[in-house]
């Protein structure tokens, strides 16, 4: 049997001794999918992040009838250094739920969850094919003894697993503690991270096609000064993925 196989299986059993309540707070169902934490009814509700109407580069939803690839005025304005981004749904409820309880209270059970979003976006949204490396966003030592884990190496390490891709840890750091991006305007968000990331050791992403991981993807800044810092060590591209995106207010 495979270790797969024998997951699924372990998963069943646990479920049948210890049934386990979807972790979407307004909902009291059991989850019914075996091994995670969301029932069927309340994943397949969420708010998905389409493939049409977004930014070419960022991937912003735009309200729109155009179907064919366009720029935002964001990134036609200054264009990113990562080559796009793209994520699996809309930060919004019961999404801003379950990311702030992954990240903020410790439910690092949800990790496999968020994953299977992540997963998704990947498979539908780039050539997984080319992807050499993949490297969560960073928390500097002060941050990550704080919360105790990175819920982006969490996803990333899941990830990994799934499409078979190194998951490199420690190339690539941020050697500066920063405040809080979601206490910050736009502006203040990237003067709050020049200079934060580093590739220290970039054996790894030298040359390579560098799939960056984060929960949630806002201004875009934390992408843009990752991988910045990405390139400078070597990397040949950047592509991002989040779990989820803000949309861009106004």
């Amino acid at each position: 049997m495979t270790g797969r196989w024998a997951n699924t299986l372990m998963n069943a059993v646990a479920d049948r001794v210890w049934p386990r309540v979807c972790a979407v707070k307004e909902c009291s169902r059991p989850s019914d999918r075996p091994g995670r934490h969301l029932c069927s009814a309340c994943f397949a509700g969420l708010p998905f992040h389409g493939a049409e109407g977004c930014c070419s580069v960022c991937g912003i939803a735009i309200p729109s009838t155009v179907h064919h690839g366009f720029v935002c005025e964001v990134c036609a304005k200054t264009k990113p250094p990562y080559e796009f981004a793209r994520s699996a749904v809309v930060y919004e409820p019961p999404v801003d739920q379950l990311v702030n309880d992954f990240k903020f209270r410790h439910a690092t059970w949800l990790a496999e969850d968020l994953a299977d979003l992540l997963e998704g976006a990947v498979r539908a949204k780039f050539d997984f094919s080319s992807i050499d490396a993949v490297v969560p966003v960073p928390l500097s030592r002060e941050r990550l003894r704080e919360r105790g884990y990175n819920q982006s190496a969490l996803l990333a390490r899941s990830l990994g697993r799934r499409i078979n891709r190194r998951v490199d840890e420690r190339s690539f750091r941020r050697i500066r503690d920063t405040e809080h991006q979601s206490r910050l305007s736009g502006e203040e968000r990237s003067k709050n991270l020049s200079g934060a990331f580093k590739a220290t050791d970039a054996r790894y992403v030298r040359g390579r096609t560098v799939l960056l991981v984060d929960d949630v993807m806002t201004s875009g800044n934390t992408f843009a000064h990752c991988a910045r810092a990405l390139l400078e060590g070597g990397a040949a591209r950047v592509w991002c993925a989040s779990v989820a995106r803000r949309l861009r207010e106004g």
